[in-house]
């Protein structure tokens, strides 16, 4: 009895055709050997050496895996790629998941594909090295964007406009576009996910963190300073009010609230024992949102299915996990 619900979540997840815009990115996994008795000729400092590397899907990339994952019916990438190594290899990997990639340009010469390359040391993680970080889409790039989303939104059930970084698509003048496109497609379902820029977008469902949502309230909140369970909803009812349509607002291990004009719904936490890695989890999120909403569920429905999800994939570590419909079934019958 306790799956029911997330089956019929499923369901309405696999009928929906959904297209991804925002910033595509690869995380790369290079394990460092400690041993440093090797000395560079030229510049006689320790050479450090990559046992086992492996790349995945990041940002919207990951977006993508985690629709595909739970059983959407189609999914469309439309973003942005340099012509380098790790473009190619972010492309072969949406490519390999049945993600159509028809809308992934690579024509802009000084575009760097977005790496966020982990190095790890004894298990421990090391500096970040990111690349991608002074990225500014041109003129042509912003109008090559619109024009392939206008077309990818015609033939879409939901749309995710995902902002991680911020030298990636979504600047000013590329937000502008996206409303724009989001007023005159206002039969489809948007779902916006934006880490700095949530206050630029005008219509859709803003799906964001506590911190985040503090932030469009126009509050200085610091990411080590707890939000509250009450405060959160207030958070939530305010950026309801403000976007006058339904909003997620995730709160990690506590779940997650939804906030529409009827009223408020919180969705508990699920108790994950052992370790965990929340990396990714806001895409799972997201992924499951857009696709049961997109499918014609309702947003606490949408919501139930995108905790459980998100609740699957913490617990996949050192990797931007996804949720199979059998996994999600399992957790549901616990």
């Amino acid at each position: 009895m306790g799956g029911q619900w997330a089956r019929r979540a499923l369901d309405l997840a696999a009928r929906a055709r959904v297209t991804v815009f925002g910033d595509f990115a690869l995380d790369a996994y290079w394990t460092i050997d400690p041993d440093e008795s090797e000395l560079s000729v030229e510049t006689s400092l320790p050479v450090r050496r990559v046992l086992k590397q492996h790349y995945g899907l990041g940002g919207a990339g990951n977006v993508v895996a985690n629709l595909l994952a739970l059983g959407a019916a189609e999914v469309r990438a439309v973003g942005m790629v340099g012509d380098d190594v790790f473009g190619r290899e972010l492309l072969a990997q949406l490519g390999d998941i049945g993600s159509d990639t028809t809308d992934m340009i690579a024509s802009q010469s000084d575009w760097q594909t977005q790496v966020f390359a982990k190095p790890h040391l004894d298990d421990r993680e090391q500096n970040r090295v990111d690349f991608g970080g002074f990225n500014v889409p041109s003129v042509e790039s912003i109008e090559a964007l619109a024009a392939a989303l206008d077309a990818a939104a015609g033939w879409s059930d939901a749309i995710i406009l995902n902002q991680q970084v911020p030298a990636g698509v979504s600047t000013e003048a590329m937000i502008e576009q996206l409303n724009v496109l989001v007023a005159r497609r206002g039969d489809k379902v948007f779902v916006i996910d934006s880490r700095h820029r949530p206050g630029a977008y005008r219509g859709g469902f803003l799906k964001m963190n506590s911190h985040e949502a503090a932030t469009l309230a126009g509050e200085d909140v610091d990411l080590s300073t707890a939000i509250s369970a009450d405060r959160a909803c207030e958070l939530a009812r305010l950026a309801c009010d403000r976007s006058g349509r339904p909003v997620f607002v995730t709160r990690g291990a506590d779940g997650l609230i939804v906030a529409e004009a009827a009223g408020m719904h919180v969705e508990p936490g699920i108790r994950t024992d052992g370790p965990i890695d929340s990396v990714g989890a806001g895409d799972t999120v997201a992924a499951a949102l857009a696709a049961v909403l997109g499918g014609g569920g309702e947003p606490v429905l949408a919501a139930r299915l995108a905790n459980l999800a998100a609740c699957v994939t913490v617990r996949k570590l050192r990797m931007t996990g996804t949720a199979s419909p059998d996994e999600i079934l399992a957790l549901a019958a616990e």
